[in-house]
């Protein structure tokens, strides 16, 4: 099933079938996708998702097969036959496992944000088998991590833009979040809270690359000071959060630019820049190219002809 624009922090998702042909790289990506819910909102997954993923929380549903759902914002519950009820917040991840029954929801007064992918294989039977992963620790508590969150917007980009082995991809990218989470769960618990507010709100800013940071927003939200907070995200960045956010968003621009047909104008706009020329100004500032020169650039690589000179003295085509 086809998925919505992955801009803004709207609901992304895509599911495909499996290839048996597949089934010997030990794991095999049935689906994956971003799912917010606003405050208010506690139905998950939507109607529109296929028959046996979408569910009523007082049914709840049985898989036939393994899946992660990670938590990135606001707060929740999880309940299965197996862990009983169990409170959720930014930073925990659920492993669904195939014939477990189960249910998940945001909490009303908060909503959330999930990032999830579906999968079934060889190799998340091994870790089963060995209790590495485990129906009665189906809540692994592993912190807000970007790293963690690039990792599965990794595995949607490869079942959208379908490059050559993107299946492989995946299903590479599905055990290495697995590996993060599971790492992750334990180091955790002695990671400092300033830390960790500094994670979580990193992660706020790459989620919504279209949105300028609130900083006063963030300050309120984890309760730290404005001056040790900007200090602290400094110290784990080397860049302020505006600065930070600006080098994301240049980041998102050239990922744009590169895979889509949208004019530098429409990018400016989704990216929520000022206007295509302030847009195109900081593009250049940054990446020493301009937007346009930057796409012919790369298409023509794509394409196997030469690339189109770049003239100026500093530039750089990898943002």
């Amino acid at each position: 099933m086809a998925k919505s624009s992955t801009t803004g922090g709207r609901e992304y998702y895509r599911y495909l079938p499996v290839n048996p042909g597949d089934r010997c790289w030990g794991v095999s990506v049935t689906g994956a996708g971003y799912q917010p819910a606003a405050p208010g909102f506690d139905l998950l997954p939507p109607r529109r998702h296929p028959p046996g993923h979408f569910y009523e929380w007082d049914a709840g549903r049985v898989l036939s097969e393994y899946g992660v759902v990670y938590v990135t914002h606001g707060e929740g519950e999880f309940d299965s036959h197996a862990t009983g009820l169990v409170p959720l917040r930014a930073g925990d991840a659920m492993i669904l496992f195939p014939g477990v029954w189960h249910r998940y929801r945001p909490r009303k007064q908060t909503g959330w944000g999930i990032h999830w992918v579906h999968f079934q294989g060889d190799s998340p039977d091994r870790l089963l088998a060995s209790g590495v992963i485990r129906p009665d620790r189906a809540v692994l508590r592993a912190g807000v991590d970007p790293s963690t969150v690039r990792s599965f917007r990794d595995v949607l980009d490869a079942l959208q833009a379908e490059p050559a082995g993107f299946v492989q991809i995946a299903g590479a990218k599905t055990m290495e979040i697995l590996a993060r989470l599971a790492g992750a769960a334990s180091a955790v618990r002695a990671m400092p809270r300033l830390q960790e507010v500094v994670s979580r709100a990193r992660l706020r800013l790459e989620e919504n690359p279209g949105r300028l940071p609130v900083v006063e927003e963030l300050i309120d939200e984890f309760d730290v000071s404005r001056t040790h907070f900007f200090r602290l995200f400094k110290e784990q960045t080397g860049q302020s959060p505006y600065k930070y956010h600006l080098e994301l968003k240049i980041r998102r621009a050239g990922e744009m630019l590169r895979g889509s047909n949208l004019t530098v104008k429409q990018i400016s706009i989704a990216l929520g820049f000022r206007n295509p020329y302030h847009f195109s100004r900081l593009f250049r500032a940054k990446t020493g190219i301009a937007p346009r020169d930057y796409r012919h650039h790369w298409r023509a690589i794509s394409t196997g002809e030469s690339p189109v000179p770049i003239h100026h003295p500093d530039a750089r085509v990898s943002p």
